[in-house]
């Protein structure tokens, strides 16, 4: 209790030193302008939440809280909300090289200007990075902070409130889904995947995670492992006569079959209902674990 008080308190503390002089709730959010000096019209997002995240490469906090921002995104840009990053990085390639790096997936709009000498950081009042604005869906200011966990449990807040998007525009976006929802891929899993002879004989047994593309026309593509948790009972009294080299290599085989055979059960999936974002098809990278038990 004590730890989450002291929290809190420097959270507090954070925005009370540099987010004093930012816009109010209730305030209108300025159009958005990049290095061409083309407008972002926030009326383009009306009905949708709208997160804007005022950083640079060179900022370390800024570096800091991308894991979490990208969490966020990932959690909450298929319920509609739309993610903006404002970069006060001066150089293009620098900006682009550290964006292909870090996968960012979201867009980034950038002046190519220094703060002080930015139109965005002067229309919102930016004066320290990294600052997190959260516009409702007229595009009003709904919050205004330097910290990202208050951006996060108000993110939390909408949702239960189902205020991400406006009604008319709730449904629109969605992950991939199996024909028949999560029970029927699990039974086609279960109906399909044939322990590998060796595999079983060995006692090697897990989880294979397998990643995959659902395209827009709803087709499997690019499907390969991911990850692996595996055991075995070659230290069993039954396999005591072979040496630990001819272990390793049956454990290898063992594994190696049950990474097939995900791999080959994944790829012979039925199409897909394709993903959507904004209300189009859109191409989503898709992890799914298969899991091997031995009775």
């Amino acid at each position: 209790m004590l730890t989450g008080m002291v929290s809190t308190m420097m959270a507090q503390d954070l925005d009370a030193k540099y987010a004093t002089d930012l816009l109010p709730v209730g305030t209108k959010a300025p159009d958005l302008v990049d290095a061409k000096d083309s407008i972002h019209h926030i009326t383009d997002f009306r009905g949708r939440c709208v997160v804007l995240d005022f950083w640079a490469t060179w900022c370390g906090d800024c570096r800091k809280d991308l894991p979490e921002m990208k969490k966020l995104y990932m959690q909450y840009d298929m319920q509609g909300v739309e993610f903006i990053g404002i970069s006060f990085d001066t150089d293009f390639s620098v900006l682009q090289d550290f964006m292909d790096k870090e996968k960012m997936p979201w867009r980034v709009l950038s002046e190519l200007k220094k703060m002080k000498e930015s139109k965005m950081a002067k229309d919102y009042h930016i004066k320290w990075i990294p600052t997190m604005y959260l516009l409702d869906t007229e595009g009003r200011v709904i919050l205004a902070t330097v910290e990202i966990n208050k951006l996060k449990a108000k993110l939390e807040e909408l949702k239960k409130a189902n205020q991400l998007v406006v009604p008319e525009l709730a449904g629109q976006d969605h992950a991939p889904q199996f024909p028949g929802g999560i029970p029927v891929l699990r039974a086609f899993l279960s109906h399909n995947v044939k322990y590998p002879v060796e595999a079983e004989h060995y006692g090697v047994e897990g989880r294979v995670v397998v990643n995959f593309f659902v395209e827009t026309d709803g087709t499997v593509s690019g499907v390969k492992v991911a990850k692996t948790e595996f055991k075995d009972r070659l230290s069993s009294k039954k396999f005591s006569k072979y040496s630990e080299q001819e272990k390793f290599a049956m454990r290898e085989e063992g594994e190696d079959q049950l990474k097939e055979e995900a791999m080959r059960v994944v790829s012979k999936m039925p199409n897909w209902q394709p993903a959507k974002r904004r209300g189009h098809k859109v191409r989503v990278k898709y992890s799914l674990p298969v899991t091997f038990r031995l009775k």
